[in-house]
């Protein structure tokens, strides 16, 4: 049995190429043809109507729909197994009389193979696809044809950098032009030697099992993919090479091509004045003379300029933009051109980018870019926030936060767009507050963010710290606090009883995973599993040796406290976040009017204060320690962290509150308190703003 009963269409049918090796590279590519004939009297086309005709369409792992040639539809929308989506484009205008095709490029990650651990696949690839055109009904089935895409390859896990840390993505191509299959997805484009597609679904019939891909509509907008140029060229010594490359760069006509001698290697730097996500377009030309050895573009794509990390040395960013002195350092695109016309190139995966290095190298024959621009792609986010102020760099300021916000919303939030794009619960939230404050009743991806943490909870009651995945991953167990005030902010600003109701068992759930870890003897939350990470944040200095990625971005004072021969926890910030949250969780129940569990919920939270204040709090600093005093005593490593959230959790109030902050801020290094990140900073404006109320 399949899931389609949930898709527009019962009788479409999951197909894929035959033959198909998934576990032959981390991802491949398939491509899909269906022609279709419409009588010119046809009441559905463009001329005689304009009432919407839906297509749906979904793939595993990624696609990109044409229809005739024009591109109608990129998804689908990351989800997970559980929640798989589908698109639903309107595609009458691009319909037309006589013949019609429907064209699919497919990108299939491995289900054996880490690849983009972003994107979640099942076990079995397939592209599916519904559309009823007045009484033509057009499904995916074996009429179909496809034929796998062996111009385009995936990077090899080998090519990537180690210096940047971990392979998270895995989206740069190597893509040989002179075996791609031109104009494929035109009508007069001739397919008799595709061979039939084939049903793909790893369901048997009469077996009761579903198809793990449970269909859901796509809940959020289309990206933008919005024209755009680069704003220049780096000065290279030849000072002609600048000027041909930016009337190239700037458009105009034929005469703006940029020509590459023959035998010639060239590196040229092109910049955007702000940080973009973006499909980049490269067009160029050359006439082939028959060699073996054909041109190459390899297309570098950075963030900044930085120092050198040659001969071992760490990675050091300073002035982004000094060119004179920085390297550039970054993920690589490589493209052959054929020498058959025009060549077209753009990934199939949007890149992020400030710089652009181009590094061309031509044979016996000169190469012509003809044009070098992009589609820069965003959540279509609807700013209707707007600030005056006479400070210039309070506008400027805005404008970056607004930016940098554009620039981490797409199909869900991301940390980073550059090197990992996962969706993180402790910085999506602030994502979404920010997502509140610029747009109003804007809560299309918070609504999706939210529902797909909820929908990782584990059995023990926390959830993915990252999410959607392809399995499981380290967990950092107070994350899944920050949820508990994700829900909360849409309370506050949404005011939606149904979404509280709908996620207060999962608040309960993480609740109590952190009441089953409280320390019996203190009373503070103490040790979490071993197979987690209780990170706090970046802080220099916070890394305990031997733990590997454990023992870093944690208070050295949760390693202190032993016991039974083991790491007890107990570090402050760990039982004042718990106790943070316990006062909104109490806050969401009292919403929905069940006020016994509020009651039982600051009950907890009075405890846990009680607890903090007595073992975790140094009479003669008037500061409160990273962890237990009577175990790292009173010249214990203090933090900014800790002050911060004894100042939410009500651990003081009112003058003594008001003190502690201003030493907080104003006295930071002469106590020696590590300082609080740029993310944490957000907490530390709360509690001040909260000392001052």
């Amino acid at each position: 049995m399949s899931n389609n009963t949930l898709f527009p269409s019962a009788e479409a049918q999951w197909i894929w190429v035959d033959n198909f090796d998934d576990a032959a590279a981390s991802g491949q590519f398939v491509l899909f043809r269906k022609t279709f004939e419409l009588d010119k009297n046809n009441d559905v086309l463009p001329s005689t109507s304009t009432t919407p005709i839906p297509l749906h369409v979904t793939a595993d792992t990624r696609y990109r729909l044409f229809l005739n040639g024009k591109s109608v539809s990129f998804g689908p929308c990351k989800s997970y197994l559980q929640h798989w989506i589908y698109e639903t484009v309107d595609i009458r205008p691009y319909l037309r009389p006589g013949r019609n095709v429907l064209a699919a490029m497919v990108l299939r990650y491995s289900s054996t193979h880490p690849g983009c651990l972003s994107m979640v696949r099942s076990s079995v690839p397939g592209f599916l696809l519904a559309t009823n055109i007045g009484d033509l009904v057009i499904h995916t089935d074996t009429s179909w044809k496809a034929k796998k895409n062996t111009s385009v390859q995936i990077a090899a896990d080998s090519e990537w950098d180690p210096r940047f840390g971990p392979q998270f993505l895995g989206i740069n191509e190597r893509v040989d032009g002179r075996l791609t299959l031109t104009g494929w997805q035109s009508v007069d484009y001739n397919d008799t030697d595709w061979p039939a597609a084939v049903k793909s679904s790893p369901t048997r019939s009469n077996s009761p099992m579903l198809d793990p891909r449970r269909l859901f509509p796509r809940e959020i907008p289309a990206l933008t993919e919005d024209f755009g140029r680069f704003d220049g060229v780096l000065p290279v010594p030849d000072e002609s090479t600048v000027n041909a490359w930016t009337k190239m760069l700037r458009g105009g006509n034929e005469d703006t091509c940029v020509e590459i001698p023959a035998h010639t290697t060239l590196a040229v730097v092109v910049e955007c004045e702000k940080l973009m996500t973006a499909f980049v377009d490269l067009e160029c030309a050359f006439t082939s003379s028959g060699d073996v050895v054909t041109p190459s573009i390899e297309l570098l794509y950075s963030e900044c300029f930085e120092a050198t990390m040659e001969d071992g040395k760490p990675r050091t960013k300073a002035d982004r933009t000094d060119h004179k002195n920085g390297v550039l350092y970054g993920s690589r695109d490589v493209y052959i051109p054929h020498g058959h016309g025009l060549n077209h190139y753009s990934p199939f995966w949007w890149r992020t980018f400030r710089y652009v290095r181009l590094t061309i190298s031509t044979a016996s024959d000169p190469l012509y870019i003809t044009s070098f621009t992009f589609r820069s792609t965003y959540f279509p986010l609807n700013v209707t926030t707007t600030i005056t102020t006479s400070s210039s760099f309070i506008t400027r300021l805005w404008d970056v936060s607004l930016h940098t916000l554009r620039s981490c919303m797409h199909e869900t939030y991301e940390d980073c767009p550059y090197y990992e794009q996962n969706q993180f619960i402790m910085d999506s939230r602030s994502q979404i507050l920010f997502t509140y404050l610029v747009s109003r009743g804007e809560d299309r991806l918070a609504r999706k963010t939210m529902q797909e943490f909820a929908a990782s909870q584990r059995s023990d009651g926390l959830l993915e710290t990252y999410f959607p995945n392809r399995g499981g991953s380290i967990s950092i167990p107070t994350f899944s606090l920050y949820w508990v005030l994700m829900v909360h902010d849409h309370m506050v600003y949404m005011g939606d009883e149904h979404l509280v109701r709908r996620y207060l068992g999962r608040v309960d759930n993480i609740l109590n995973y952190f009441d089953d870890r409280i320390d019996p003897e203190y009373g503070l939350v103490g040790a979490f599993d071993s197979d987690s990470w209780p990170y706090v944040d970046w802080v220099q200095g916070w890394f305990t040796p031997g733990l590997a990625i454990r023992g870093v971005a944690v208070p050295p004072a949760y390693y202190r406290y032993k016991k039974n021969g083991k790491s007890g926890g107990c570090a402050t910030f760990h039982s004042l976040l718990y106790a943070y949250t316990l006062i909104k969780a109490a806050e969401l129940c009292v919403f929905l009017g069940r006020h016994d569990t509020a009651s039982e919920y600051l009950t907890r939270h009075s405890k846990i204060v009680s607890s903090v204040q007595k073992h975790c709090y140094d009479v003669s600093s008037a500061f409160f320690l990273d962890g237990l005093i009577h175990v790292v005593g009173p010249d214990s490593p203090k933090s900014q962290h800790v002050q911060i959230f004894a100042v939410l959790a009500g651990c003081v109030e009112n003058t003594e509150a008001q003190t502690l902050m201003r030493r907080t801020i104003l006295e930071r290094a002469e106590h020696g308190l590590a300082k609080a990140s740029f993310s944490l900073a957000f907490y530390l404006f709360r509690a001040a703003s909260e000392a001052v109320w």
